[in-house]
């Protein structure tokens, strides 16, 4: 039986970058779009996702093996299955993809070949089929559920097929293959709102209907592609990479709080950061990085210049020198070495030592939190004592340290936030200044605290998605 590798050898020259530009919208101009489309039934006919090429003027075909563009242009569609057929212009020759006769089963593994992010270069994406959810009615939000009958493509009434992981932006249109190289799904969603992605494939079954579809290209162009619906192949795209801990995470977009903040796997806990510091966050901005192969995501203030280290990725502040960031990803090898993990992250991000650190109640889950997908997830608060300080009236406090950990499927992250100048002192000031901003003084300790709480707010926002 022929290894991975020599399976992704062999698909590999009929699988295509699609570059489609000169897109119109409802909302204006869209300057273009990147995905992924392969060969199917002959050399001069390739698949793609309708909202990929949908009211695009100009639609471009890349043959990595051989360096060459060609024009394509699209000549069939099935608007409810999302799917486009292009006819490709002096087409090279490539044979064409076979798809499967039958359904994958659940939890086969699967492998998306395709264009991620932007990249000039192809790469292969780890799938799973997952259990239940077998329309896309059953899998999407009431949100996205009015984006879709509003778009009318693709239909919530799908078929799909549901995927356990994470069909990053730029592999709608791929093909998703079986141990045997054939195609079970083509890729198409999901969801991208902030950090938190649900995606599917539309199965191979559809292609027949594709073939047979008359529905016209005119009639079926979509005023503009939702963009919460599908990894936003115009916006998203890989804008640098850093290793945090010997591991690469990816900067995908820059998004507004109010974005992402909806994403969150404990909105409860964040609302009680955000009423806490009488911040109003509308404003702040963060970068989201993900560490691709797992999703494990973490975001920091958007502008911010990671420093990569063997002991993670750190930040600190211009505004607030005192206030630094660090996040860190480890692969575990099974459920006895994730408390060892998580021990020895979490003295790193408490400055290599544990003394002197007591956990602040007020900001420490009980117990760890879990989801269905099997994520666990604890954040925690502490303040450090300086025997130092100690005096008559006041607590020995001088540092506080914020802490997501989280784990799920091999990976476990923790992001961090040290205030190493978090004294009594410091913070009735604080307090003060944000009930008389017009005081002396305040409008700079009023910018390092925003400045405080942005950073809290990139930490707890640490999560898995949904997958």
């Amino acid at each position: 039986m022929p290894t991975q590798a020599q399976n992704f050898r062999v698909a590999a020259p009929s699988v295509l970058r699609i570059t489609a530009v000169n897109c119109s919208g409802g909302t204006g101009l869209l300057d273009g779009r990147t995905a992924t489309a392969f060969i199917w039934r002959d050399r001069s006919t390739a698949v793609t996702a309708l909202h990929v090429v949908s009211g695009c003027s100009t639609i471009n075909v890349w043959y990595q093996a051989r360096a060459t563009q060609k024009k394509a242009f699209i000549s069939k569609v099935y608007k409810d299955g999302d799917l486009a057929l292009l006819t490709i212009q002096e087409a090279l020759p490539a044979v064409p993809l076979m798809e499967s006769v039958q359904a994958p089963t659940v939890m086969e593994q699967l492998q998306a070949l395709g264009f991620p992010l932007q990249a000039p270069t192809m790469s292969n994406t780890s799938l799973r089929l997952r259990f239940g959810g077998r329309t896309l009615d059953d899998i999407v939000p009431s949100s996205v559920r009015a984006l879709l009958l509003s778009a009318k493509s693709p239909s919530l009434s799908l078929p799909i097929t549901n995927i356990e992981g994470h069909l990053v932006p730029g592999l709608s249109g791929a093909p998703i293959l079986d141990s045997q190289n054939r195609v079970v799904a083509v890729g198409d969603g999901g969801l991208e709102n902030g950090t938190v992605g649900i995606s599917w494939g539309i199965p191979a079954q559809a292609l027949q209907r594709l073939v047979a579809s008359t529905e016209t290209v005119n009639s079926t162009s979509l005023s503009e592609p939702p963009r919460a619906l599908f990894a936003a192949e115009s916006e998203s795209m890989n804008r640098g990479e850093v290793s945090c801990s010997g591991i690469t995470l990816t900067h995908l977009r820059t998004v507004s709080f109010s974005s992402i903040a909806a994403s969150t796997d404990d909105p409860l806990g964040l609302q009680q950061l955000v009423n806490y510091f009488n911040v109003d966050p509308k404003g702040f901005q963060y970068d989201v990085y993900q560490h691709l192969a797992s999703g494990a995501t973490m975001v920091v203030p958007a502008g911010a210049t990671l420093q990569s280290g063997a002991d993670g990725c750190t930040y600190t502040s211009d505004i607030a020198p005192d206030v630094g960031i660090r996040l860190q990803i480890a692969s575990v090898a099974s459920d006895a070495q994730i408390i060892p993990v998580a021990t020895s992250q979490e003295l790193t991000a408490a400055g290599g030592s544990g003394q002197n650190w007591v956990s602040d109640n007020a900001f420490t889950n009980v117990t760890s939190q879990t989801r269905v997908d099997g994520l666990i997830v604890r954040r925690k608060g502490f303040v450090h004592l300086n025997p130092a300080l100690i005096g008559p009236s006041s607590l020995p406090q001088d540092k506080y340290l914020f802490e997501t950990l989280a784990v799920r499927n091999g990976f476990e992250i923790n992001a961090s936030v040290l205030n190493d100048d978090s004294t009594v002192e410091n913070n009735r000031k604080a307090l003060v200044c944000r009930l008389m901003p017009s005081i002396d003084g305040c409008a700079s300790i009023n910018r390092m605290t925003d400045e405080w709480v942005k950073f809290v707010i990139a930490v707890h926002l640490a999560t898995f998605p949904i997958g």
